[in-house]
C-alpha cells in the first residue's frame, strides 16, 4: 500500500470524525467552523487510530504486498532476460543458418564447376578417343586396303605372267623353258610397274 493511499485514509478517518462532531455541537456556530477548528480530542484518537490502523497493516498486509510486488519485479526481470536470451539464441541461430546457406551455395557453385570441368575434360578424352580410334581404324582400313591391292597385283601379274607364257609359247616357236620364260616376263612387267 503506498504512502498516498495511507495518507488518503487517514485524511478521510479525519473528515469523517469532524462530520460527525459538526452534527453534534450543531447549536454554538456554524458547521463550518466547527469543520476549520478540530476538535483536539477527536483529533487524537484519530491519529491513534490511524497509527494502528497502519501498525496492523503493516504488520499484516505490508510485507505480504512488498513480496508479492518483489515477486513479480523479479518474474518480470527473469521473464525480460530469458527473452533477452532467447532474442539472442535466434539471432545466433539466423547468422548460422545464413552463413549454412552462403556455405551450401559456395559448395553448389563450387560442385556445377567442376562439373562443368569433369565434362569437359571427359568430352575431350571421348573426343580424342574417338579420333584416335577413327585414325586407327582408317589406318588399319588403308593397311588392308593397300595390302589387298598388293594381293590384288600380285595375283594379276601371276595370271598375266601364265597368260603371256602361254600365249608367247604358241607365238615364237622358239623353245624356251619354262624358268627363262617366267624371267623374261616378270623383268618385262617389273619395267611396266616402273613406268
Amino acid at each position: 500500500m503506498s504512502l498516498f493511499k495511507i495518507a488518503g485514509v487517514f485524511f478521510l478517518t479525519l473528515s469523517i470524525s469532524f462530520a460527525s462532531d459538526a452534527v453534534e455541537h450543531s447549536e454554538g456556530g456554524g458547521w463550518l467552523e466547527k469543520w476549520i477548528i478540530p476538535d483536539p480530542g477527536i483529533f487524537l484518537w484519530t491519529l491513534v487510530t490511524f497509527f494502528i490502523v497502519l501498525f496492523i497493516l503493516r504488520l499484516k498486509a505490508w510485507k505480504p504486498l512488498i513480496a508479492a510486488l518483489e515477486k513479480r519485479e523479479s518474474d518480470i526481470r527473469d521473464s525480460l532476460n530469458a527473452a533477452e536470451k532467447a532474442k539472442k539464441d535466434a539471432e545466433k541461430i539466423s547468422r548460422e543458418y545464413d552463413e549454412l546457406v552462403k556455405k551450401a551455395q559456395v559448395e553448389a557453385q563450387h560442385i556445377v564447376a567442376e562439373g562443368k570441368t569433369t565434362g569437359e575434360k571427359l568430352k575431350a578424352e571421348i573426343e580424342k578417343s574417338a579420333r584416335t580410334k577413327a585414325d586407327d581404324i582408317i589406318m588399319d582400313a588403308r593397311q588392308q586396303i593397300d595390302a589387298e591391292k598388293e594381293k590384288a597385283i600380285k595375283e594379276i601379274k601371276s595370271v598375266i605372267v601364265d597368260l603371256s607364257i602361254r600365249a608367247a609359247s604358241k607365238v615364237i616357236e622358239k623353245n624356251l623353258d619354262h624358268s627363262d620364260n617366267k624371267r623374261l616376263i616378270d623383268d618385262t612387267l617389273s619395267k611396266i610397274g616402273k613406268a
